[in-house]
């Protein structure tokens, strides 16, 4: 077999790619290098809490529509009640009111100054005039309760849930406790009730109307009584206005009605994949019939007894057993519960498989628990009680990897006894034919099924260059299928057509839509750096042979798992500091012997083979040894878990067998053995995971196959990236992450960046390293390291093979000139025009797409308040927490209140306002207020909100016509320019000011008007030189060795204070930076520094900007 020559090897990770290019015909690296980026999610506190970049800015988004549909909302009631004169609004008030876009509130004073819930207890017993009716319609619109009849979500008969349950903390009282408060009443009349009445005083404790959660069918109860109560008195509230203003097509009205319209939601199809048999059909959801069905075969064919796979008959009764099973075994929840008693019982074996469709159809898509009710019982004529319960019944969420069409041809060998390897053969061999498939001539149809008969022999012949080539050859010899027929074969583990290679990733939309498909934005933002990085590397070095893969570990997983990776990592480098110096104390400090102290500080200063002490001086002697617990040459498991001590006599005696193997076959012995072990291997707070090391040590049955289940192990790299990268290359591999680490051991390439033959996190190129270990790795290494054991003295570091002989010093130079290679933080304007209709004329708007933050959340108010002016903002009481924060406090009243609590309390405690303060919390949970204020009657209320002033420098106004402030304190850049005297200033220039400018389209970096030059422009992960000249400098052929001492990117920006740290350091706590904070030359001046700024490209070359 001829070998590769241009190999890429990659470590993928969320915020970093490391790379390494080689030529293993010369025996050369090409390149080596390492990239980070900014990770593609937020992390939000503690726990699995993690959403998107844009999450924050979809959010906003959502609740601004929200607040627009229900202004939308108010203004259409109102022109339908000012046409049907239940308003004091007129056609002209309108008209007035879209030229002026002033709200006639003036005209509406009195209307609106009518108490609603005075009018919605008299509408039930009383006549009320047109105009008091549309006065409770628009107080109904405003507040329409919960709606969620969704089965999925948990409609109005579920009791679980904040919203049902309340806050009584918060004193929010949930749907429950009001529906049981309005038993026999509506809820306008329950309301009224407990209204404060006019003259009234405001009663401690009294329950408030708004604080509460309800649901819009008792808004829609009420409307009904309301309406059928003043149709009474009035012969203009006919069906017709009625269905105007309350219709509701769910229940049989014509349309939706104004007060109860709901929107229907957006459609999620696009949002499934497709199929991996047939790309253009969308993969099946897995609650469907036939996938359960299919997965059940799938299973079935599997099943041995014995040692042979059962019979037929014995087929029958497990798949009996799976489908009545009632979801005990997982796979066939819609089958069981549908056969259920409860539902359809054995019945459901009797309808056909489109009746069986049909109601798992109704099932899947209705969403509205009522309407699934009334349809079982119109047309299952299930009775009450078995419509209540299939209304509460969901189907399981989730899609197969096939779609229906896949499933209907695979699913027919698979009852025929085939397992699923051979089915997907024969199902796409049975696509290919399509109609035909017998539906043939008779000698066709012969020959279909004879064909059939031979796949199993063509798929286990082990055909050189595979299998499917032999059955394309006899369908094309057999039936003269031609190329787009043999396109629908299907192949369980390859793709049947092999694609012409690109010269490059694709970029573009639509290659963009198709990464962001992937629907996972930390798989997304690696993707999209690793197309940079490859086409870069592609234009540089041309096609690539092989692709070499690992992907880290935390790339696909959850938040709480990667952030418990990172504080192990932490915590394993304050015990070696620890451990290091207590080591010092015996024997020179090295990776061993730091290792053998940790193992024997573990395993309680014991041999837990033999229950023999071992003293310290001994510890470092040849009397004992690291042992492996599952042996090195079969597991290849060189990690801390697999280790313990073993006296070295012990250990001969013991060879390549487990505890088990070793001492299993005398019983008692082994009991004994096995408590020793526990008590030796306990958990400690050093030492947490030693229960698992237990664990391994008394394992009976032990995997000799390890070694091969890690050659084939793909936990590391998602399916997307593998994918992926075949369009560039076809050899794209992945290799076992156990392997990286060992042979970037053996080969002594953890002591490229430290003394230590241990791997470093501290600096980013140690990416790199792991990217070289996997180009050069081959599966040769890992027959070696299977016979290899780093503790036995016999067998030395050297032997073991390198890729060439120099390869060990080729690696140390070319990561000694890695220049790394970091994207810039930077928030993208993107400038749009859309095309828009209107009175059949075409308009072009121009709009500015800001991605990232354009101010602080916070929006205030800017009032002149004892003749100073300040920016005004409410927040909750309990928000303050400092002295400095209470003299903010708008309100000299309040201030004072808070100031006499505070000194009940015994005064603030260093600065900061003590606990209870505001609230103190009751027995039952619940927070009582502390702080009142007298109303106009004298009663106490109490104080839940203050108002704030705020002096913001640089505020910026929302709207023209609106006393809207925000604090744009998010800086897009800094600009150092030269004024018109030749001296260096600043100006921090914000992203609203950048989104002004790109919308007026002026340019994005603007002199002052004092200013004569632009110096510099910096922004976060902007790269530049420090402490060189440019005369030191060859651009083009730059002397990277000296050029990586002197690069730095920059890390934090303030006005006059520049943060750089060195391009290489993966920590922010290193002492690897510089300052600059003037622009002088003194010790942290401009011109000591000589800043030149450079872009680092993706495969880590160097050019000036």
């Amino acid at each position: 077999m001829i070998s590769m020559a241009k190999i890429l090897g990659l470590d993928l990770g969320t915020n970093s790619i490391g790379w390494a290019l080689i030529d293993d015909k010369l025996n050369k690296i090409l390149g080596i290098g390492s990239r980070i980026f900014p990770m593609g999610v937020e992390n939000l506190g503690d726990g699995d809490n993690e959403i998107s970049k844009n999450a924050s800015r979809t959010g906003a988004r959502g609740v601004r529509r929200q607040f627009f549909r229900r202004r939308l909302r108010r203004k259409i009631l109102l022109k339908a009640l000012s046409e049907n004169n239940m308003c004091p609004m007129d056609a002209n008030d309108f008209e007035d009111w879209k030229k002026t876009k002033q709200f006639p509130s003036e005209k509406l004073a009195s209307w609106f100054a009518i108490n609603p819930y005075d009018l919605r207890h008299k509408a039930l017993n009383e006549k009320l005039s047109l105009e008091e009716i549309g006065r409770i319609f628009y107080h109904l619109i405003q507040r329409r309760g919960f709606l969620s009849n969704s089965r999925k979500s948990g409609g109005e008969d579920d009791d679980k849930g904040t919203i049902f349950k309340g806050v009584p903390k918060e004193g929010k009282i949930g749907i429950t406790e009001t529906q049981e408060s309005i038993e026999g009443k509506t809820l306008g009349s329950y309301l009224y009730e407990i209204y404060p009445k006019e003259n009234q005083p405001f009663q401690d404790g009294l329950e408030r109307i708004r604080n509460r959660y309800t649901t819009r069918k008792m808004y829609i109860d009420e409307f009904e009584l309301i309406w059928d109560k003043q149709s009474q008195y009035h012969s203009f509230l006919d069906d017709d206005v009625k269905t105007l203003f309350g219709g509701r097509k769910q229940d049989n009205y014509a349309t939706d009605g104004i007060l109860f319209h709901q929107r229907p939601l957006r459609s999620q199809k696009h949002l499934v994949g497709n199929c991996s048999f047939e790309p253009t059909k969308t993969k099946c959801p897995i609650s469907a019939i036939p996938f359960e069905m299919f997965r059940i075969y799938q299973w079935v064919n599997t099943v041995e007894y014995n040692g042979k796979k059962i019979n037929q008959e014995e087929k029958d009764k497990l798949i009996e057993l799976l489908v009545l099973s009632d979801d005990r075994i997982v796979g066939t929840h819609t089958i069981s519960n549908l056969s259920n008693k409860k539902f359809f019982g054995k019945k459901w074996f009797d309808f056909s498989e489109k009746d069986q469709e049909d109601i798992w159809h109704v099932l899947y898509f209705f969403d509205s628990k009522s309407n699934l009710k009334d349809y079982a019982i119109n047309n299952w004529k299930f009775t009450e009680e078995q419509a209540i319960a299939i209304s509460k019944f969901n189907v399981k969420d989730g899609y197969a990897s096939l779609s229906r069409k896949a499933i209907s041809n695979i699913v027919p060998f698979l009852q025929q006894g085939y397992t699923y390897d051979l089915a997907v053969v024969m199902g796409g061999i049975k696509n290919a034919f399509g109609d035909k498939w017998q539906n043939d001539s008779p000698a066709n149809n012969q020959k279909q099924l004879d064909l059939i008969d031979n796949v199993e022999g063509i798929v286990r012949s082990k055909i050189s260059g595979g299998f499917i080539d032999t059955i394309k050859d006899l369908l094309r010899k057999e039936f003269q299928f031609d190329d787009k027929q043999l396109k629908k074969l299907y192949h369980h583990s390859a793709t049947i057509d092999v694609k012409e290679l690109l010269e490059k990733l694709p970029v573009g939309k639509e290659a963009d839509k198709d990464i962001q498909a992937i629907r996972n934005p930390i798989v997304i933002t690696a993707l999209f750096e690793l197309r940079k990085l490859v086409n870069e590397l592609i234009i540089e070095h041309g096609q690539l042979d092989e692709i070499k893969v690992e992907m880290a570990r935390d790339l696909k997983i959850s938040k709480t798992q990667r952030n418990k990776i990172r504080r192990d990592q932490k915590r394993l480098e304050r015990e070696n500091d620890r451990v290091k110096s207590e080591v010092e104390k015996y024997t020179r400090v090295s990776h061993d012997s730091i290792l053998k102290f940790k193992l024997w500080e573990e395993c309680k200063q014991t041999c837990p083979y033999t229950g023999v002490a071992i003293p310290v001086n001994k510890l470092f002697t040849g009397e004992v040894q690291i042992e492996h617990i599952h042996p090195w040459s079969r597991s290849l498991n060189d990690s801390f878990n697999n280790k313990t001590l073993c006296y070295a006599d012990e250990n001969r005696r013991k060879g390549d067998k487990t505890p088990f193997e070793f001492y299993g076959n005398d019983e008692l012995d082994w009991i004994a053995r096995k408590e020793r072990a526990l008590k030796l291997f306990s958990d400690t707070r050093e030492y947490p995971n030693s229960y698992q090391k237990f664990k391994r040590f008394v394992q009976v049955k032990f995997d000799d196959d390890f070694s091969t289940r890690q050659l084939n192990d793909t936990r590391y790299i998602s399916k997307e990236a593998a994918t992926y990268l075949t369009q560039v290359c076809k050899k794209v591999n992945v290799s076992p992450g156990q392997m990286t680490a060992n042979l970037r051991q053996k080969w002594g390439l953890n002591t490229v960046l430290n003394d230590e033959n241990a791997k470093t996190r501290e600096d980013h190129r140690h990416h790199a390293i792991d990217a070289l270990v996997m180009a050069c790795g081959k599966t040769s290494y890992l027959q070696e390291l299977s016979k290899w054991n780093r503790y036995n003295r016999n067998y030395d570091l050297k032997d073991f093979p390198m890729p060439w002989e120099t390869f060990r010093f080729d690696a140390e130079k070319a990561v000694d000139k890695i220049l790394i290679s970091h994207k810039r933080v930077s928030n993208d304007i993107t400038i749009r025009y859309t095309k828009v209709e209107k009175n059949g004329k075409t308009h072009i708007n121009k709009g500015v797409a800001a991605r990232g933050q354009l101010h602080k959340e916070t929006v205030f108010g800017k009032r002149n308040f004892n003749g100073e002016e300040a920016f005004h903002v409410r927040k909750s009481i309990d928000s303050l927490s400092t002295e400095k924060q209470l003299e903010k406090v708008v309100d000299e009243a309040i201030r004072k209140l808070i100031h006499k609590r505070i000194q009940e309390l015994g005064g603030f405690v260093k600065g900061t306002i003590p606990a209870n303060t505001f609230f103190i919390v009751d027995e039952n949970g619940v927070k009582q207020p502390q702080i009142f204020l007298p109303n106009k009657n004298g009663s106490p209320v109490p104080i839940m909100k203050v108002r704030m002033k705020e002096n913001i420098g640089g505020a910026e106004k929302l709207k023209e016509n609106v006393n809207q402030w925000v604090n744009p304190r998010n800086n897009h850049h800094v600009l150092i320019y030269k004024d018109e005297k030749g001296n260096l200033k600043e100006e921090v220039v914000t992203f609203w000011t950048v989104v002004e400018r790109k919308r007026k389209g002026f340019p994005t970096y603007q002199l002052p008007a004092e200013g004569k030059e632009i110096a510099a422009t910096l922004h976060i992960n902007d790269m530049f030189l420090l402490g060189l000249n440019e005369d030191e400098i060859n651009w083009e052929n730059p002397d990277y060795e000296i050029l990586r001492d002197n690069l730095y990117r920059v890390q934090k920006l303030t006005s006059g204070d520049y943060f750089f740290r060195k391009h290489k350091s993966s920590t922010v706590t290193d002492d690897d930076y510089k300052q600059i904070r003037g622009f002088g030359e003194g010790k942290t001046g401009w011109f000591t520094f000589n800043p030149i700024k450079v872009k680092i490209s993706v495969s880590g070359k160097i050019v000036k900007l």
